[in-house]
C-alpha cells in the first residue's frame, strides 16, 4: 500500500497511455476495416451493370410546342360578343332581331331583284316634206329624267352640220338621196351610222327595283336621283350600273353600294 501511496501518478499515468495505445491500435484496425468495406462497395458499384433509363414521354411537352408553332387566332370583332355586345333592334311591326354585321337594316340590308337597261334610240324615218331637203330622225330617250323628254320625238335636219338636241349631222352617202347618214352624239363625241333598216341602239342608264325586308317595302322603277326613305333616314340613288346601284345617305353623306344577284 505505501508503493502504491507514493507512486499513484505514475500509475495513472500508465493506465493512461496503456488505454491510449489500445485505442490507437482499435483505431488503425477500425480505419482498415472500413477502408476494406468502402472498396468493396466502390467495387460492387462499378462492377454492376446500369439499369437502363426508361423513355421519358414527351408527347405533352411535343403538343404544347406545336401550339405555340401554330398560336390560336382570338376573333375580337365580327360576331364575337366577349368585346362586342350584340345589338339587337325591335322593328315597328314588334320583331326583334340581332345586329350581328351591321347589314341588317339600313343601305346594307338593300337588295336588287331587277335592273332594267334604258336605251337611247335613234331611227332614220325618211325625207321630210316640203320645198326645202330634210332627213327625219325619231329619238328616244329612255334616260331622261323628264317625263316628257321620254316620248319618242321626230327631229329634222337639211344639210351637213345641221343639229338637234342629241346629234349632229357630220355626213351623208351617197350625195344624192341619201341612205346613210353619220351622226355624233352631242354627250360623248361618238359618231354611229343609221339608215333606214339599222337603227342606233345604246344601253345609256337603267331603272332599278329594290326591296328593304326589315320594314317590307319595295321600290319599284327607281333611276338615277331618285330618294328611297327607310330605316328612318333617306337614301338617294347617285349610281346604278349593271351589276350594283350606289345610294348616298342624306344624314351622313355616306355611300353604300349594293351588288345584283340575279336568280340563276
Amino acid at each position: 500500500m505505501e508503493f502504491l501511496k507514493n507512486n499513484y501518478e505514475k500509475v495513472i499515468l500508465s493506465l493512461v497511455l496503456l488505454g491510449l495505445a489500445v485505442a490507437a491500435v482499435l483505431l488503425l484496425t477500425s480505419v482498415d476495416s472500413e477502408k476494406r468495406a468502402l472498396e468493396e462497395i466502390e467495387s460492387g458499384i462499378i462492377a454492376a451493370k446500369p439499369k437502363e433509363l426508361k423513355l421519358v414521354d414527351l408527347s405533352t411537352n411535343e403538343a404544347a410546342l406545336q401550339r405555340m408553332l401554330k398560336p390560336v387566332s382570338l376573333r375580337l370583332v365580327g360576331e364575337h360578343n366577349l368585346f362586342n355586345p350584340v345589338q339587337w333592334k325591335r322593328m315597328p311591326d314588334g320583331r326583334v332581331f340581332p345586329l350581328r354585321t351591321g347589314r341588317e337594316i339600313g343601305p346594307g340590308a338593300l337588295a336588287i331583284t331587277q335592273l332594267t337597261p334604258l336605251y337611247l334610240k335613234i331611227e332614220y324615218e325618211g325625207p321630210g316634206s316640203g320645198d326645202a331637203q330634210q332627213y327625219r330622225f325619231k329619238v328616244t330617250r329612255e334616260a331622261e329624267k323628264s317625263l316628257s323628254k321620254r316620248i319618242p320625238t321626230t327631229f329634222s335636219v337639211t344639210t351637213v352640220g345641221g343639229k338637234a338636241p342629241v346629234f349632229v349631222l357630220k355626213d351623208m352617202k351617197p350625195k344624192e338621196n341619201p341612205t346613210d347618214f353619220v351622226l355624233e352624239l352631242v354627250d360623248n363625241k361618238e359618231q354611229v351610222v343609221v339608215s333606214k333598216d339599222k337603227p342606233y341602239v345604246s344601253v345609256a342608264g337603267h331603272t332599278v327595283d329594290l326591296r328593304y325586308d326589315p320594314e317590307n317595302l319595295k321600290f319599284i322603277g327607281r333611276r338615277l336621283g331618285d330618294s328611297l326613305v327607310f330605316a328612318g333616314d333617306t337614301n338617294k340613288i347617285v349610281a346604278i350600273t349593271e351589276t350594283n346601284v350606289t345610294v348616298q345617305a342624306t344624314s351622313t353623306t355616306k355611300r353604300t353600294t349594293v351588288a345584283y344577284a340575279p336568280a340563276p
